[in-house]
């Protein structure tokens, strides 16, 4: 865990709002005109992993600063197994510098809520989130330093809905593989939506003169599946970077706007929230396995981080809701994939092969007998029991 000693001034954090756009493709920025300017605008991070691929587990990651082995949730089922009695969170620190701490969420365990002074729930059925979220900005603008994470789930819903429980139930779900060019185009036209959303959201930033304090978080937990890997419907079955990699800013005002390539992970959050309010490093729980954003932000780190991920599906070709069985490492863009339950790797070069098309494990390669060895020694670490360790 990391700090940097060249933080951006912390008078231009006095409020943060956090917005999870639930399942964003990033490569989806294109279509949303109002979010694509934001974006210009901000500090981007285009390597930006999460460390599983599904809700759940990032989130709670993200509010602990921790892989999920580490914190408790790391599995599908293992929701409620979060160590909420022992573990730091974002909002417990923040209650502690003095922050009003608020959420908006589709249900209670899909982030750690213990620590907040406000939780609120909506049916994701029903709820108008541009009506919601923008009362829920109006009403936290009054408080002299606030927290308020949002969860908006809408091209999520819309694509279960629409595609993925046409075929969820069938034995033959050849058909969904076979039309990706059509999930994709579904998938596409959810986006006019999300970006009318972000809109709300920044006119109530600025309707609330909340512009010149506020820092802005937007950032996707995973992406979303379009039919690309055969296997996974939706997302959370393998830890590809079309789920993996995915979209993340931060706007600061004040801040000159950049695009970060070096590879972080979206435990990172954790330190440098900690970072952006000026919580004493002393205090931090020394278990926290993120690193703080800003010396990547600031220029003054140059080594590439290595980024770990994990996954147990529901779905897939071998569902493991119970404990995660697909692992990878990725670092210099390459990544290397342990499947647990076939006792399979698997190679790619992500620079030749961005799409992970062509699998090129050879275990003689001296470059994947390294990246082997970080892993395996990642996953006893962490204490994770594999075929492998």
């Amino acid at each position: 865990m990391t700090f940097s000693k060249n933080s951006m001034n912390q008078n231009s954090h006095q409020k943060i709002i956090f917005v999870t756009l639930d399942g964003f493709r990033k490569d989806k920025v294109d279509f949303c005109p109002t979010l694509k300017s934001y974006v210009s605008q901000s500090i981007v991070f285009s390597n930006m992993m999460t460390v599983a691929p599904y809700t759940l587990a990032a989130h709670h990651a993200i509010f602990s600063g921790m892989y999920p082995s580490r914190n408790g949730v790391n599995a599908y089922y293992n929701m409620f197994r979060f160590k909420k009695n022992e573990i730091q969170t974002i909002s417990r620190l923040l209650n502690e510098m003095g922050y009003y701490t608020c959420c908006d969420i589709i249900n209670d365990v899909v982030i750690p809520t213990e620590d907040f002074d406000e939780v609120n729930i909506f049916d994701e059925k029903t709820v108008d989130f541009k009506e919601r979220h923008a009362n829920a900005i109006k009403k936290i603008s009054t408080k002299k330093n606030f927290f308020l994470f949002l969860h908006y789930t809408e091209p999520h819903k819309n694509y279960v809905v629409d595609i993925v429980q046409k075929y969820k139930d069938k034995d033959n779900k050849d058909d969904y593989f076979a039309q990706k060019e059509e999930n994709d185009a579904r998938y596409t036209s959810y986006m006019y939506q999300l970006d009318d959303y972000v809109g709300t959201i920044l006119q109530t930033i600025r309707d609330c003169k909340l512009e010149e304090h506020t820092t802005v978080i937007f950032q996707a937990d995973h992406g979303t599946g379009v039919g690309e890997k055969y296997g996974e419907m939706f997302y959370g079955s393998f830890v590809y970077d079309s789920t993996s990699n995915v979209f993340s800013m931060i706007h600061i005002p004040g801040s000159e706007p950049k695009i970060i390539n070096s590879q972080c992970q979206n435990i990172d959050f954790f330190p440098t929230i900690a970072e952006m309010v000026s919580y004493p490093k002393e205090k931090l729980d020394s278990r926290i396995q993120g690193n703080s954003l800003f010396p990547l932000i600031n220029g003054v780190e140059t080594n590439e981080r290595p980024a770990f991920i994990e996954t147990g599906g529901l779905y897939g070709p071998w569902p493991s809701p119970k404990k995660h069985n697909v692992f990878a490492i990725r670092l210099n863009s390459k990544k290397l994939i342990f499947n647990d339950t076939p006792n399979s790797w698997e190679f790619y070069n992500l620079e030749d092969d961005p799409d992970e098309e062509k699998d090129i494990y050879n275990e003689t390669n001296e470059e994947i007998k390294t990246l082997k060895l970080k892993l395996i020694e990642h996953l006893q670490g962490n204490n994770i029991e594999t075929k492998i360790s």
